[in-house]
């Protein structure tokens, strides 16, 4: 199972340091405008009662349609607290803050400069029962957003990514005459670059990060976590990603309901999700945790490394005593007071309220201990738990006893909607059921590990694993509701947004149709290094050992090349245009009909390749080779520095950008390469492309997303821990990047 720690080594503060990172090379831009985001809040003054929400943006609201960007949820959230009414004084009061949901800082304009978040109420407050007028009491002022005099509270900081702002405490002026009142506002903030992507979240079905456990509220409400971070969520009919403020892996989920949801994860992290967004918790301890299960919204546990078994009172975590060392990886009970808890060395653990003791041990034939990864009942007289090489104990109120599993694969989960219809998954795609006399085995349709395991009912089940698989049974047969790749992906290319390849190592070429990822017959086994198109049907992939494919729309096929050298990439003016790199100096050019060799004069690895036109095309390379094409012949142009250059693209011949190892990132104006300014790091920047020359993106070894708006450069949050090798844009706000491990991640605004 790949859940695993990863060096995050996110040296961010190499890149100047700072989020915005400015061109000094060119003029400097006015402050972009403050993004809105509406929220529609109700107050039930009675019940003490704040609760805000994402309504569809009226056209009559005069909020320009380019500047409302979403609501509660999507890019900020507000919660209240420590609610309350006083009819002596006629007030009612709430703690609010905010959150910031984006990839970008909120609250400055250039990543230093404390302009702040203002939320402003942009109509109301309204009394929608009871009788009397409604005011806000003590807004920080009024100013003019939408309209005239509007009143806004002041958060006088910058908000990170993820970032939770400072409470305020804001009040209104309410007659008792009034029962509850509405109103809506909208979050006022300027960010280093607004007309951007501003959220990265995984591709949901398409990205190849492995899902480690998932839990279902209902079937309209399914939630399934895993590596770097990755949360996605099923409404019944779509799966979408939800950010992750912490990426590193997720390895347990369970919810009280589909608006209280916990996951855990690896160095003690406690995400909590409240039907906004999820938080990080305050963890007591940093040891990795692998299972959560609770009775309610305030009796919760979470299992993990070390004998570690915490409790959550409705407040607080606290860590209980367990008496042994053994690593807990499941957990289950039918209430506060009857709860199991399993792990890795044969021992299963029973909570009686008050104390953990251990009800039983079991080991292998070999005297090995069996592994148990995962426990569940139906009752707390008829319990299983599941391990490794296929053990299934059962637990009947009594006695533990093993059944008959029909598998050796290891079993890493289990769930059932009674005592006698129970599925268990694990190793290599299986899956067993057991009806309550027997276990069999059904099949799974996949070789990947099947990690967890939920349902809603017998007949609406959900499995993950390995490679981001999810299946669903519908109560006759599982199917695939994901396709992915752990295969590095290394580059992407598109004629629209549902018309997408993305190519990588062992002939993997991937194409998205707009709805699903489907893996294509490459025809080789070589690394694919490249993609590019002059449409849907006329595309070229390039690779190892010289490998040339042609894709005509329906299928891919071989082009001769004339080389055995590792083509790194390739670009065209048109179809009949085409130019592919790659090393030794190895220049090819596609005339339509064939393939033929162009002197490059250098025998440097060639690595990128990119062009405004058939007559004005750049090459780069080992030891910062940077070579031009005038339609006729190549000649080499400096670049000033030595470290490889590993792509290029261009807006205009005037407009080209090349990015390296050693943070590298050098821009040609039309006369000469200058270095721009982003600090001194061993980092590779891998990709650049854009959709014009205000609007490019990097990607690297940085774990982040670098984008350049023709004034500064500015890092984004990614959601994924994965390095990013390369990307393409249909749009400045429809982007898509892909990476190790099959990484595929897309921003939007």
């Amino acid at each position: 199972m790949r859940i695993a720690i990863r060096g995050q080594l996110v040296l961010l503060a190499a890149l100047c340091g700072v989020a915005a990172c400015t061109d000094h090379n060119g003029p400097t831009a006015p402050a972009p405008p403050s993004s809105s985001r509406v929220i529609s809040c109700q107050a039930d003054v009675r019940a003490r009662i704040l609760a805000c929400a994402a309504p569809n943006p009226s056209p009559a609201s005069g909020i320009s349609a380019d500047l409302v960007l979403g609501g509660q949820g999507a890019y900020v959230a507000l919660r209240s607290s420590n609610v309350s009414y006083n009819g002596g004084i006629t007030t009612f009061q709430a703690d609010v803050t905010v959150e910031n949901l984006t990839a970008q800082p909120l609250g400055t304009p250039d990543g230093n400069t404390v302009t702040g978040v203002k939320v402003f109420f942009s109509s109301g407050p309204t009394v929608t029962s009871g009788t009397g007028t409604v005011t806000v009491a003590n807004p920080d002022g009024t100013q003019t957003f939408t309209q005239a005099a509007q009143p806004y509270f002041l958060y006088n900081q910058i908000l990170g990514t993820a970032e939770v702002s400072a409470s305020r405490t804001w009040q209104w002026t309410v007659p008792t005459t009034v029962t509850r009142f509405a109103f809506q506002v909208l979050v006022d903030a300027a960010s280093p670059q607004e007309h951007t992507v501003l959220r990265w979240l995984y591709d949901p079905i398409g990205d190849g990060a492995g899902i480690a456990a998932v839990w279902s509220a209902s079937a309209t409400s399914v939630f399934a976590v895993g590596d770097g971070g990755k949360i996605l969520h099923y409404n019944g009919t779509n799966w979408t990603a939800q950010a992750s403020p912490i990426p590193v892996p997720l390895t347990g989920v369970w919810g009280s309901s589909g608006t209280d949801v916990w996951a855990v994860g690896l160095g003690g992290t406690l995400l909590r999700y409240d039907g906004i967004s999820w938080t990080g918790q305050t963890s007591p301890t940093g040891v990795n945790l692998f299972a959560v299960w609770g009775s309610s919204a305030s009796d919760a546990f979470a299992v993990g490394d070390g004998g570690t078994i915490l409790h959550y009172d409705g407040t607080t975590w606290t860590a209980q005593a367990t008496g042994t060392g053994q690593d807990f990886l499941g957990v289950w009970g039918t209430s506060g007071s009857d709860v199991f808890a399993v792990g890795d060395l044969g021992q299963v653990f029973h909570y009686d309220g008050s104390t953990w003791s251990a009800q039983a041990t079991r080991s292998h034939t070999n005297g090995l201990p069996v592994v148990f990864a995962s426990v569940w009942g139906s009752s707390g007289s008829n319990v299983f738990a599941v391990g490794d090489f296929g053990a299934i104990l059962h637990y009947d109120g009594t006695t533990w006893s093993v059944q008959p599993s029909s598998t050796t694969a290891d079993l890493f989960g289990v769930w059932g909607r009674t005592g006698g219809d129970v599925f268990a998954v694990g190793d290599a795609g299986a899956i067993v059921h057991y009806n309550g006399t027997a276990w069999a085995a059904q099949t799974s349709g996949t070789t990947n590990a099947l990690i967890g395991v939920w349902g809603s009912t017998g007949n609406d089940v959900f499995a993950g694993g390995d490679v981001g698989t999810l299946l669903h049974y519908n109560g006759t047969s599982w199917t695939a509701e994901t396709n992915a790749t752990a295969t590095p992906l290394f580059g992407a290319w598109g004629s629209s947004g549902s018309d997408i390849f993305a190519v990588g190592d062992v002939g993997t070429i991937r194409h998205y149709n707009g709805t699903s990822w489907t893996a294509q017959t490459s025809g080789t086994t070589a690394l694919v290094a490249g993609v590019w198109g002059s449409s849907a049907s006329d595309v070229f992939a390039v690779g190892g050992g010289g490998t040339v494919r042609h894709y005509n729309g329906t299928a891919w096929a071989t082009q001769t090349s004339g080389t055995t050298a590792l083509l790194a990439a390739v670009w065209g003016h048109a179809g009949n245009d085409v130019f592919a790199v790659g090393d030794g100096g190895v220049i090819l050019h596609y005339n339509g009909a064939s393939w033929t060799a162009q002197a490059s004069g250098t025998t440097n690895a060639l690595i990128g390749v990119w062009g405004s036109s058939g007559s004005d095309v750049f090459a780069v390379g080992d030891g910062g080779t940077i070579l031009h094409y005038n339609g006729a012949a190549w000649s080499p142009q400096a670049s000033g520095t030595q470290s490889a250059l590993l792509s290029v693209w261009a807006g205009s011949g005037s407009d080209v950008f090349a990015v390296g190892s050693n943070l590298t990132l050098l821009h040609y104006n039309g006369t000469a390469w200058t270095a721009q300014p982003l600090g001194t790091a061993a980092i590779d920047l891998d990709g650049v492309w854009g959709s014009s020359g205000s609007d490019v993106f990097v990607v690297g070894g940085f774990f982040g997303v670098l984008h350049y708006d023709g004034t500064a450069w500015v890092v984004q949050s990614s959601p994924v821990p994965e390095v990013l090798f390369g990307g393409w844009s249909s749009s400045s706000t429809q982007v898509i990047a892909v990476g190790d491990f099959g990484s595929v991640v897309r921003g939007s605004r």
